[in-house]
């Protein structure tokens, strides 16, 4: 195994001691209902707030130690994120409405293009080595009973293609599932998700107690790729839509058990990967879908709370247009690995993205051949609250043919990813 850097293991492991010898708040840690996925959830409404308007500031930091891939070397990636809420049935009577804007600030220090290289991103934070101070979501969001309607800039994968024993990992990999992610590729800027997020409309509605389904259109464009750092809105043939449905079944004998099954598509144009016209240029084909299943459980019950989780989900996708046609990821996480921590979390998890024909095909004719059809990902990482302000999270990376590129060695990333944040009531 590579010599890891005693800098950054000393940091893991103060981070884990520091994290299991600290005594608990009586009251849940918000670093604990936050989730590690930074932008994979947002702030939930809470009826029992003191006030109609909450803001949420966290600075989020990074250091890692990358040995393979593209480079190996040290690197320091960091966040500013806020959060504004206002409940407008405490501020002015209506009932069920809220609106949410969030912004951020982001470094330009990347793991996925500067030192990894894989085309499952290593970290939720990472922007692929652009600078950004934007605006990531500003939306409407009205409950109408059974009903929920959401309007404005939103990122997809807080809602869609998710489990919450998902959260807890860094690798994009398991934010949702890469065919997904990889999606909108070849001009599209990829689905509405961090850190380029489009206009979109989602609707929600609840069936019965154990089934509802949630459907979103949204611009297939998900904002300027030549402009990174300002949002846009552009709606034209080209570009087209984004669709996606879901339905969730979540059995009333087992709250903490989720089943999904969705599918996407997009209407704009896209390149193909392995096509040419008469005249040797790329054909281009209107369309891309896709879809996916996943599920999580509950499967071993210390306590109500305190307990074994495990999820799996699976992803496919037009091997025309995507380089990632198929995936699958899977793995457990521990609630309350020590009873003195019952907040803290522990995990382990595995993704495979499977590489498509066309793009392999495409890649031999140019005398690039890939190196097989298979990129693997294994994450394990413990996550502790170390009070309500403080998080700290040891985290462990293995990716082995990262891109499916013969001159990448396998990769191996060890690291330590902190959160410092409050939440204020106005």
């Amino acid at each position: 195994m590579p010599k890891i850097k005693a800098s950054v293991l000393s940091a893991c492991v103060l981070a884990a001691v520091s994290g299991v010898a600290h005594a608990e708040n009586a009251n849940v840690p918000m670093g604990a209902v936050q989730g590690a996925q930074l932008h994979s959830q947002t702030m939930a409404a809470d009826t029992s707030a003191p006030s109609p308007y909450t803001l949420k500031l966290q600075y989020t930091g990074e250091a890692w130690d990358n040995m393979g891939g593209l480079h190996t070397g040290t690197a320091y990636l960091q966040n500013v994120d806020a959060q504004f809420a206002a409940d407008t049935g405490k501020a002015f009577g209506w009932t069920g409405g809220r609106f949410f804007i969030e912004g951020f600030y982001n470094s330009s220090r990347s793991l996925d293009t500067q030192y990894d290289g894989a085309l499952q991103d290593p970290s939720v934070i990472d922007t692929s080595g652009q600078t950004m101070f934007r605006l990531y979501q500003a939306y409407y969001d009205q409950n109408l009973g059974n009903t929920d309607l959401l309007l404005g800039l939103y990122d997809m994968q807080t809602e869609f293609a998710n489990t919450k024993p998902m959260d807890i990992f860094f690798n994009g990999a398991y934010a949702w599932n890469t065919a997904l992610d990889q999606s909108g590729g070849g001009g599209l800027n990829g689905p509405s998700t961090f850190p380029s997020t489009a206009l979109a409309f989602r609707a929600r509605q609840k069936i019965s107690n154990e089934w509802s389904v949630q459907g979103a259109v949204l611009d297939g464009m998900s904002d300027s790729a030549e402009y990174p750092g300002i949002n846009d809105i552009l709606m034209n043939k080209k570009y087209g839509i984004l669709g996606i449905g879901e339905v969730d079944y979540t059995p009333a004998a087992a709250p903490r058990t989720k089943v999904m099954a969705g599918y996407w598509g997009y209407t704009g144009k896209f390149d193909t990967l392995n096509e040419t016209n008469a005249d040797g240029s790329t054909h281009q084909v209107y369309g891309s879908d896709g879809g996916y299943v996943g599920a999580a459980t509950r499967l071993y019950e210390q306590t109500a709370h305190r307990g074994l989780d495990g999820f799996v989900n699976i992803g496919f996708a037009d091997p025309t247009v995507n380089i990632v046609d198929r995936t699958i990821n899977a793995g457990l996480s521990y609630t309350g690995p020590f009873e003195a921590r019952p907040w803290d979390r522990v995990g382990v998890a595995f993704s495979v993205a499977g590489i498509s024909d066309p793009y392999r095909k495409a890649q031999s004719a140019a005398g690039t051949p890939t190196s097989g059809a298979y990129e693997t990902n294994i994450e394990a990482t413990y996550r502790a609250t170390v009070n309500d302000w403080l998080t700290v999270q040891p985290d462990i990376q293995y990716t082995m043919n990262p891109a499916v590129d013969p001159n990448l060695k396998n990769d191996f990333l060890v690291g330590v990813h902190f959160e410092i944040g409050h939440l204020f009531h106005m």
